[in-house]
């Protein structure tokens, strides 16, 4: 792996530990909004502070696929909710 690469991988994850820090004061006034979310990106700051190892490559890969996947679903189930008969 270069030295760039391991750079890049190091800014991410430095972005993620500010995206964790941030949503983690955020948890203190609205817990029940932000808290699912401040646990997701403290699990994917994890997953990229791990990304130069090959076997956390593939782990990642697949969670990205299930993550569009739920992603989908979830908009699918959000139009079907706004936009059912009243």
């Amino acid at each position: 792996m270069e030295i760039q690469e391991k750079d890049t991988l190091f800014f991410m994850t430095l972005a993620a530990f500010g995206a964790v820090l941030a949503s983690g004061l955020a948890v203190i006034f609205q817990w029940m909004i932000v808290l699912p979310l401040t646990i997701a990106v403290f699990i994917l700051m994890i997953i990229t502070y791990l990304l130069y190892k090959k076997r956390t490559i593939h782990i990642s890969e697949s969670v990205e696929s299930w993550g569009m996947i739920l992603t989908l679903l979830a908009f699918i189930a959000s139009f079907i909710y706004l936009y059912r008969p009243v």
